[in-house]
């Protein structure tokens, strides 16, 4: 019976509940044994089963008056009243086992995770850590400490243990421990629980990619995973998940965008990009994604339900506003851009319009007036230009760039910027056909309004103020702010953890921004205040509908009257009365924007990479090295063009120079190490064979070919 036991609690550590559940009904046919009563109980628990197994338990108790409980019997009970969610009694049974063997591994374990669901995590680290101190191959304790360490990470909480200062500085060696253990001990594993802990395993280092903004390296690693459909697909998933939890919702979004195109008929990828954007209130871009999905889905007669419009409204992030001011200035506007200005313009040409504001400016307002015209239709709150810059971004960290947007648009030549100008007039016409105006009122633009220009240079511009006094008054704009005060807070100031200070500070980024544009595009903006559109709306309607050279609608009469019911009663409002709050949102818009930057870097000419490139496969690799040198004389540590270069060295039996070039492209980009890291192997082999001068180096493939175009 003893073999017997060992091989059911085999099934239970298993979590192979289905069958340790068949398997105890076929011993319990044969006798009657109260150890087998006890993990028959625990497969109900784990298979939804509650009153049975708590009727076995009180079969089990009752027989214990007489006869005592074994210690294996006592340990089979807590994993039952865990199971149960029973977390009192459960602990107060492993309290009595440690009382009897303190350096019980497993039972600490269990311990552990009834302190972690009683919300004392600190307790859980430290059994935990006491756990696997005294039984380090568990994988499964390993892997709880990460996302115990995780999990205190996202919620920015008092750290477990007081001797390190960031909670990663620890996931990252568990994470190692928990590999190294998986990969030692794997045989011991059933199929379906090895497939799970490979699971468990890729989704903790992804989410420790995520918190350290480790984009490449979690792109990197999803692409190596390219060729399992089903275990990309879970893993990409869950990847775009942390990232829009952690605020990161356009490169979720870009994320997902990329896995649709390696897997065009996978639906869930549009399942879940329909579910971000309802939850950002973004609803056309909602309906357009579950379309896809639709599309897609094998049974139709599956119908998901997506939930709209419960999100928290987004806040635009201003991080990168003095980058942007520093790229798109008037020296590379006219240098780089003016060349793609349209000529002759189509009179049919699709007009795109981007209505601009810091939300409850009356955006909503303008474009009720825009769609009495029966030429406009209104894309909504659309993430075009956010996941557009995403995907620049993705693009350069797959080449093994580090550049980002904005500085790296100065690699956009004239055709690329006509090639992404023709994907958006798709994408418009399928969203918006047969018109001949299309509404984007995305906030997120302020930031792009240099590229919708070099994209779309016939897109014109609305810009929409209201008083700041009143939105910060506003009890909708305090609704908006609140979820984000806690992101905001910058120092132990308690102004800033105020909506009039937070609204202030994201004014000024506003209007600091919105000043560079003007400077640039005076002429394709058109500014609107809402106390006027509320007052003088035919006037204004007037004057919208010329700058957009549309005629005037006959019904723009009921629109009007319609936005004159927002108009404020300022005579009303004694602005005296709220001192305090008005004085924090001063105080916040009279501090000093962002310094300059100076350490733009705009290379003289955008398309270098790509020509470097196409020299080598030419085999000119004199103009190739220049290229490169060119380019590393602008940019020292741009990964692409050191990695070509040292391909460059190799071709022509300067093995010592490609090595050093490859070691250092590897160095700066880690995430490339698994495509190129072949040819150095073969580099170092031959030059410490000390054959290089009678052997040519063999022809390799520049594994960066069609990303650097």
């Amino acid at each position: 019976m003893d073999s017997k036991l060992a091989l059911l609690r085999e099934m239970a550590e298993q979590q192979e509940y289905s069958a340790l559940q068949q398997a105890c009904r076929e011993q319990l046919m044969q006798a009657d044994s109260r150890p087998v009563q006890i993990l028959f109980a625990l497969s109900c628990a784990h298979l939804n089963e509650p009153e049975t197994a708590q009727s076995i338990l009180s079969r089990v108790l009752g027989t214990a008056v007489s006869e005592p409980l074994s210690l294996l019997e006592q340990q089979d009970m807590s994993a039952v009243y865990i199971a149960m969610s029973d977390y009192d009694t459960a602990e107060l049974s492993l309290d009595r086992l440690l009382q009897q063997d303190p350096s019980n591994a497993l039972n600490l374990a269990r311990k552990a995770y009834c302190r972690l669901m009683q919300n004392d995590s600190r307790g859980a680290y430290q059994l935990y850590t006491r756990s696997i101190e005294h039984d380090p191959s568990k994988v499964e304790i390993w892997l709880n400490l990460c996302l115990l360490l995780l999990a205190n990470q996202s919620d920015n909480s008092e750290l477990l243990c007081s001797d390190v200062t960031d909670s990663l500085d620890l996931v990252w060696p568990h994470l190692a421990q928990a590999e190294a253990q998986f990969t030692e001990l794997q045989e011991n594993y059933t199929a379906q629980r090895r497939e799970s802990l490979i699971r468990q395993l890729g989704s903790v280092r992804l989410e420790c990619w995520v918190l350290e903004s480790k984009f490449a390296e979690a792109e990197a690693w999803l692409n190596a995973c390219l060729d399992e459909s089903d275990y990309y697909r879970d893993n990409v998933l869950f990847y775009a998940e942390c990232l829009f939890l952690h605020g990161k919702q356009f490169v979720a979004e870009a994320a997902l965008l990329n896995a649709a195109n390696q897997y065009p008929d996978e639906a869930e990828f549009y399942r879940q990009l329909a579910i971000f954007a309802y939850e950002q209130n973004r609803m056309l871009d909602g309906q357009y994604y579950q379309t896809q999905y639709d599309a897609r889905i094998l049974n139709h007669n599956e119908h998901w339900a997506f939930e709209q419009g419960v999100g928290v409204l987004p806040i635009v992030d201003f991080k990168d506003s003095a980058r942007i001011r520093a790229r798109f200035n008037r020296d590379f506007i006219s240098a780089r851009l003016t060349s793609i200005e349209p000529q002759d313009e189509s009179p049919n040409a699709l007009q795109p319009v981007f209505i601009i504001g810091v939300p409850f400016s009356g955006l909503s307002l303008v474009e009720q007036l825009l769609l009495c015209s029966e030429q406009v239709v209104s894309l909504g709150v659309s993430s075009h230009f956010p996941v557009l810059v995403e995907g620049l971004n993705l693009q350069n960290r797959k080449k093994g760039s580090n550049r980002s947007y904005p500085d790296s648009v100065d690699t956009l030549s004239c055709q690329y910027l006509a090639e992404m100008a023709q994907g958006l007039q798709s994408l418009y016409d399928r969203k918006a056909p047969n018109v001949s105006m299309v509404i984007d009122k995305c906030v997120h633009n302020i930031c792009h309004i240099g590229l919708i220009k070099s994209v779309l240079p016939n897109a014109k511009i609305i810009s929409v103020r209201r008083d700041p006094r009143a939105l910060a008054l506003s009890s909708r704009v305090a609704h908006w702010l609140k979820p984000h005060l806690s992101q905001s807070m910058t120092s132990d100031d308690n102004a800033s953890t105020t909506v009039p200070y937070l609204l202030g500070q994201h004014l000024v980024q506003y209007n600091t921004l919105m000043t560079h544009w003007k400077s640039l595009f005076a002429e394709s903006i058109f500014e609107i205040s809402f106390e006027e559109l509320t007052s003088k709306g035919n006037l204004v309607a007037s004057r919208l509908f010329d700058f957009l050279d549309v005629p005037v609608p006959k019904n723009i009469e009921q629109a009007v009257t319609r936005v004159a019911q927002y108009a404020p009663d300022d005579a009303s409002i004694k602005w005296s009365t709220y001192k305090q709050e008005l004085s924090l949102l001063l105080r916040a818009m009279s501090k000093k924007s962002p310094a300059t930057v100076h350490d733009m870097v705009t290379l003289p000419e955008p398309n270098m990479l790509s020509n470097a490139y196409e020299y080598y496969q030419q085999a000119a690799y004199q103009e190739a090295e220049y290229q490169c040198k060119v380019l590393l004389h602008h940019l020292p540590d741009f990964a692409p063009a050191l990695y070509l270069l040292g391909e460059i060295y190799l071709r022509n039996n300067l093995l010592a120079m490609g090595v050093e070039y490859l070691n250092k492209a590897i160095d700066l980009a880690p995430w490339k190490r698994q495509q190129w890291q072949q040819n150095l192997t073969k580099a170092v082999q031959l030059l410490m064979s000390q054959e290089s001068s009678s052997k040519q180096f063999p022809s390799t493939h520049f594994q960066c070919d069609m990303e650097a175009k």
